[in-house]
């Protein structure tokens, strides 16, 4: 199956989250995973955040941080374009909807014009409403 992996999703497995155990296998499973850069971005203040506000974990967050940086390479990383700036501008099936999840939105819509049957991996129900609407599966 094609991917494309919202921030939610990789939060919850890199932070031991509900539903990690299916979106890794999802994950080892996928043919294609896709995913905005703003994917890497939110990832990355997230585990800063922890770092600084739980010391005590840190050590573990380096490795998961590590991973991910090692995962992400296989990945096609999207940009958040004009395209993408543009489509967001514009309403989403389901409103209202945070800015930021009408990137992760407006990034799968752009890129399902080039790959086929592309499922949204995410666990935010704004995300995950607005793209089943749109016509896409949303994975776990």
């Amino acid at each position: 199956m094609n991917i494309y992996l919202e921030t939610s999703a990789v939060l919850r497995d890199l932070l031991d989250g509900e539903d990690k155990h299916e979106i890794r296998q999802w994950l080892r499973g996928a043919k294609f995973i896709a995913t905005s850069q703003l994917t890497i971005a939110e990832v990355g203040r997230v585990l800063a955040r922890v770092r600084v506000l739980e010391p005590q974990v840190a050590s573990i967050i380096a490795a998961r941080a590590a991973q991910f940086e090692t995962d992400s390479e296989l990945w096609v990383i999207h940009p958040v374009d004009d395209a993408i700036w543009s489509r967001c501008a514009r309403p989403f099936p389901k409103e209202p909807l945070r800015t930021l999840d009408a990137i992760h939105l407006a990034t799968i819509e752009i890129l399902s014009a080039a790959i086929d049957n592309l499922a949204i991996l995410s666990t935010d129900i704004r995300v995950r409403e607005n793209a089943k609407i749109l016509g896409f599966k949303a994975l776990p």
